[in-house]
Protein backbone atom coordinates (compact mmCIF):
# COMPACT_ATOMS: atom_id res chain seq x y z
CA UNK A 1 0.00 0.00 0.00
CA UNK A 2 1.20 3.52 -1.08
CA UNK A 3 1.81 5.99 2.08
CA UNK A 4 0.30 9.23 1.62
CA UNK A 5 1.22 12.91 3.38
CA UNK A 6 -2.24 14.24 4.62
CA UNK A 7 -5.60 12.46 5.29
CA UNK A 8 -9.04 13.60 6.94
CA UNK A 9 -9.00 12.61 10.05
CA UNK A 10 -10.78 13.86 13.88
CA UNK A 11 -9.00 15.47 17.09
CA UNK A 12 -10.26 14.31 20.16
CA UNK A 13 -9.45 13.97 23.90
CA UNK A 14 -11.24 15.25 27.09
CA UNK A 15 -11.50 18.63 28.13
CA UNK A 16 -9.12 18.20 31.31
CA UNK A 17 -6.46 16.17 29.92
CA UNK A 18 -4.26 18.54 28.11
CA UNK A 19 -3.92 16.22 25.10
CA UNK A 20 -5.99 15.43 21.93
CA UNK A 21 -5.40 12.16 20.24
CA UNK A 22 -5.75 11.70 16.39
CA UNK A 23 -8.05 9.36 15.63
CA UNK A 24 -9.33 7.85 11.62
CA UNK A 25 -12.25 9.57 10.80
CA UNK A 26 -14.70 6.71 11.05
CA UNK A 27 -12.71 5.46 14.38
CA UNK A 28 -15.11 6.04 17.16
CA UNK A 29 -14.62 7.86 20.34
CA UNK A 30 -16.24 7.04 23.70
CA UNK A 31 -16.63 10.41 25.01
CA UNK A 32 -18.97 9.27 27.40
CA UNK A 33 -17.11 7.72 29.41
CA UNK A 34 -14.30 10.49 29.50
CA UNK A 35 -16.81 13.27 30.62
CA UNK A 36 -16.88 16.43 28.75
CA UNK A 37 -14.62 16.44 25.20
CA UNK A 38 -13.12 18.00 22.63
CA UNK A 39 -13.77 16.65 18.97
CA UNK A 40 -12.17 18.21 15.86
CA UNK A 41 -12.74 17.05 12.04
CA UNK A 42 -10.17 17.96 9.49
CA UNK A 43 -7.22 16.83 7.87
CA UNK A 44 -3.67 15.95 8.89
CA UNK A 45 -0.55 16.90 7.04
CA UNK A 46 3.18 14.81 7.37
CA UNK A 47 5.16 17.31 7.79
CA UNK A 48 8.24 15.27 6.20
CA UNK A 49 7.68 11.61 5.70
CA UNK A 50 4.68 10.18 4.68
CA UNK A 51 2.59 8.01 6.95
CA UNK A 52 0.15 4.67 6.24
CA UNK A 53 -3.13 5.82 5.16
CA UNK A 54 -4.57 4.27 8.64
CA UNK A 55 -1.63 5.34 11.04
CA UNK A 56 -2.91 7.29 13.88
CA UNK A 57 0.41 8.32 15.19
CA UNK A 58 1.33 11.20 12.35
CA UNK A 59 3.99 13.81 13.05
CA UNK A 60 3.04 17.14 11.62
CA UNK A 61 -0.18 19.48 11.71
CA UNK A 62 -3.89 19.22 11.45
CA UNK A 63 -6.06 21.96 10.43
CA UNK A 64 -9.74 22.20 11.64
CA UNK A 65 -12.07 21.82 9.34
CA UNK A 66 -14.61 24.66 10.78
CA UNK A 67 -12.16 27.27 12.10
CA UNK A 68 -9.66 26.33 9.30
CA UNK A 69 -6.99 27.18 12.28
CA UNK A 70 -4.13 25.15 13.02
CA UNK A 71 -2.47 22.83 15.47
CA UNK A 72 0.86 21.06 16.02
CA UNK A 73 1.23 17.68 16.05
CA UNK A 74 3.52 14.91 17.85
CA UNK A 75 3.56 11.30 17.39
CA UNK A 76 -0.35 11.79 16.72
CA UNK A 77 -0.73 13.62 19.85
CA UNK A 78 -1.50 17.76 20.30
CA UNK A 79 -0.74 19.20 23.43
CA UNK A 80 -2.47 22.16 25.18
CA UNK A 81 -3.01 24.30 28.25
CA UNK A 82 -6.33 22.62 29.67
CA UNK A 83 -7.47 26.00 30.83
CA UNK A 84 -7.00 27.62 27.74
CA UNK A 85 -7.02 24.98 24.52
CA UNK A 86 -7.81 28.31 22.54
CA UNK A 87 -3.61 29.21 23.16
CA UNK A 88 -2.38 26.13 20.93
CA UNK A 89 -4.06 26.89 17.92
CA UNK A 90 -3.14 28.93 15.52
CA UNK A 91 -4.45 30.75 12.59
CA UNK A 92 -1.92 30.26 10.22
CA UNK A 93 0.94 27.05 9.93
CA UNK A 94 3.24 29.87 9.51
CA UNK A 95 3.11 30.74 13.15
CA UNK A 96 4.12 27.07 13.69
CA UNK A 97 6.97 26.35 11.56
CA UNK A 98 10.96 27.20 12.06
CA UNK A 99 13.59 27.02 9.34
CA UNK A 100 17.13 26.92 9.82
CA UNK A 101 20.23 26.25 7.65
CA UNK A 102 22.96 24.27 7.96
CA UNK A 103 25.69 25.21 6.04
CA UNK A 104 28.96 23.52 7.92
CA UNK A 105 30.98 26.00 7.76
CA UNK A 106 32.08 28.54 10.39
CA UNK A 107 34.46 31.09 9.87
CA UNK A 108 36.02 33.72 12.35
CA UNK A 109 36.77 37.31 11.54
CA UNK A 110 38.72 39.15 13.52
CA UNK A 111 38.46 42.57 13.56
CA UNK A 112 41.74 44.81 13.39
CA UNK A 113 41.96 48.26 14.59
CA UNK A 114 43.89 50.47 11.95
CA UNK A 115 45.34 53.26 14.16
CA UNK A 116 45.62 56.85 12.05
CA UNK A 117 49.23 58.38 12.04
Amino acid sequence: MQAIFEKKAKLVGSKDQGVLWLLNIHDDWIHDQYGESYIYYGTVYSSHKPFHPLSTSVTGYFQDEDSKKWIKLKDGMAFFNPNNIHLAWKNSIEEMIKVTFKTGIYRYYKCKKISRS
